[in-house]
């Protein structure tokens, strides 16, 4: 190992993140039955490796007729290798750790322990969100994309990361060529210009849903797996008992905060159907030898969101996906089209948190607005308003009419009542109180004449003065009443960590404590506490928080959650939350090849891992 690893230092306390620089790696101590293997020459290891050629030959030979029908795909030996990387989503360098301490990660383990693989930390920069980090790993650029979800003034549109449209609006603005070219894309934000994709939100080309999901491709591969296909049915009804299981102990420890609403839904297909799915994708391309496969298995970033990034839930489901690795790394050995390196990171970690709604009583936009009527009722003047959307651009807002649309057409013509009934039903539904709010809670808040909108993106919000189409700085919010009182109360709430403008040539971060300036990626001019203590003090984060402030669309006031070491409080109803700074919502972890270099690449933002890892497997253009 390098000489920044940390040896055989035993893991004694995960939860506590050692490391001091952001590009520490670090190994795992090995066992004394690793260091027992036979030596090269012992007796019998030739009649084991002549049995391993069998079996590899008769591998290639089973799966040459099994995957008979995608024979056209496969791609000629160039002599190039190929890269496959594996993003488990949201989880932090610390949490991994404690997963291998807890004996999840068996695969995982053996690769750093006896295999040589570094695994590493690395800081991701902010907003600490998907779309961010992908288009930064993918393309190498990523202004623009200030939160999972944000507004755009000039379009008067709420980009948000949970709608096809939202991501669709990003992936339009990125212009730089992407590192998938002539690859796959399996379960990502963005396709990165990759050839083949499925569970892809935004691609390059225009294609349909059906496309998107993978198409008639993955419709072959379920009929190409009717056993594995059996089980996905099976582990769904297992995986349905035991939410409806943990749901229930939850409400009797009254832990439980919240309505559930769609998540044990989301929660089947992402943890069974999703997860065997792509794996099947992968183990086809690798044996049709694609360059390069990047695919990203969400699961733990969907309990940690519902169950906190160090709950068993959460640190439980990584053994499985620890299992879908070692498949992969098996076919690889055993019948891949080329030699491929295999890369396994994380976009972002996560922190633990508390529901700002469930602290305060009320959402964030809830706030807002009772400040801002407060403030109108004392000066006899009407307020800046922010009620709740069911504009048809809104996140949910098209899913109940076309709903009940489509069940009103399905009616036979002969039952008009029905059918009038049915169509009436939905525009009420979304008048008096939109489909989103039945189902999920509240995740922004803006009204019809666009005066004030509140993002919510977990731990950081953003707030835009919607009634001018300029980007507002400080001095003219601060010398604007109404908008100087909203400031001062916002700064003022518990909830309200950091709020952070732009300030003439710098930006201004404040807290209840102090403020200051940052410029050029140093923090001046400190009045009071530092206000990016609670956060942390190095240097990249105040760089990181700059560029967040500056990026195009990025709210008026930035706001972060407040954070006491631990627990960061978070917009939406969340137990794990990331989107901001505080705790490891910015220390994801890398594991690689020791021969790729990246134990002493700098990586200090998502864009980083462009050039340091993705461009060298890029497809050569003519």
């Amino acid at each position: 190992m390098s000489g920044n690893t940390h040896g055989d230092r035993k893991l004694s306390n995960p939860a506590v993140n050692e490391i001091t620089t952001p590009n520490e790696t670090a190994s795992i101590p090995s066992s004394d039955a690793d260091a027992s293997a036979p030596a090269h020459g012992a007796p019998g290891r030739e009649d084991a490796a002549g049995g391993a050629s069998m079996r590899r030959r008769l591998l290639r030979w089973y799966y040459g007729l099994k995957y008979r029908v995608f024979r056209r795909e496969r791609r000629p030996r160039d002599g190039r290798r190929g890269l496959i990387v594996l993003q488990i989503d949201a989880l932090a360098y610390a949490e991994l750790r404690r997963a291998i301490e807890l004996g999840y990660c068996p695969t995982i383990t053996k690769m750093v322990r006896a295999e040589g693989y570094i695994l590493r930390r690395w800081f991701c920069g902010l907003p600490s969100a998907t779309p961010y980090c992908q288009a930064g790993i993918f393309h190498g650029e990523n202004d623009g994309i200030p939160a999972f979800r944000f507004y755009d003034k000039a379009s008067r549109f709420v980009v948000t990361c949970n709608s096809p449209r939202g991501v669709q609006y990003i992936r339009d603005r990125i212009h730089t060529p992407g590192a998938l070219a002539g690859g796959s894309s399996y379960v990502n934000l963005l396709d990165g210009d990759a050839q083949t994709v499925a569970f892809t939100v935004a691609t390059r080309r225009r294609m349909s849903v059906y496309r998107r999901l993978g198409g008639t491709r993955m419709a072959l591969l379920v009929a190409l797996h009717p056993i594995r296909a059996a089980i996905i049915v099976l582990y769904s009804v297992l995986e349905w008992l035991r939410e409806e299981w943990e749901r229930t102990v939850g409400e009797l420890a009254r832990r439980r905060t919240h309505s559930e609403g769609l998540f044990p839904f989301i929660r089947i297909v992402s943890n069974v159907v999703v997860r065997e799915l792509q794996t099947m994708a992968i183990l086809l391309d690798i044996y049709l030898g694609v360059p390069v496969i990047y695919s990203t298995y969400m699961q733990y970033d969907e309990l940690g969101h519902h169950f906190g990034p160090a709950s068993w839930q959460a640190l439980r489901d990584l053994r499985r996906t620890d299992s879908r690795i070692r498949s992969i790394r098996r076919m690889i050995r055993s019948a891949a089209g080329r030699d491929f390196d295999l890369v396994i990171l994380s976009d972002h970690g996560m922190a633990p948190s508390a529901s700002y709604r469930v602290l305060y009583g009320e959402p964030l936009g809830s706030t807002i607005q009772r400040i801002l009527d407060g403030d109108a009722a004392r000066r006899g003047r009407v307020s800046l308003s922010t009620h709740t959307s069911e504009s048809p651009t809104s996140e949910y807002g098209g899913v109940a009419p076309s709903l009940f649309e489509t069940l009103a057409e399905q009616t036979p013509p002969r039952r008009r009542a029905l059918r009038r009934g049915l169509r009436r039903l939905g525009t009420w539904l979304r008048r008096h109180y939109g489909v989103r709010e039945l189902i999920l809670p509240e995740k922004y808040r803006v009204d019809d004449r666009h005066d004030v909108v509140v993002t919510y993106s977990s731990s950081l919000a953003l707030v835009y003065f919607a009634d001018t189409a300029a980007r507002l700085e400080y001095a003219a919010i601060a010398g604007d009443r109404r908008r100087a009182q909203l400031y001062a109360e916002l700064l003022s709430h518990p909830g309200i960590g950091l709020i952070g403008t732009l300030d003439g040539d710098a930006v201004r971060v404040e807290s209840a404590k102090g403020h200051a300036r940052i410029r050029d990626g140093v923090l001046r001019d400190t009045t009071g506490d530092n206000p990016l203590e609670p956060y942390g003090t190095e240097p990249l984060l105040a760089r990181a928080v700059e560029r967040l402030v500056r990026q195009t669309n990025a709210g008026d006031l930035v706001l972060f959650g407040a954070y006491d070491g631990y627990e960061i409080v978070c917009f939406d109803d969340q137990v794990g939350a990331h989107g901001s700074a505080g705790g490891n919502q910015l220390r994801p972890f890398l594991i690689a090849p020791r021969s790729l270099g990246l134990e002493s690449a700098t990586l200090e933002d998502a864009r980083d891992l462009h050039g340091a890892l993705m461009t060298k497997y890029a497809t050569p253009t003519s």
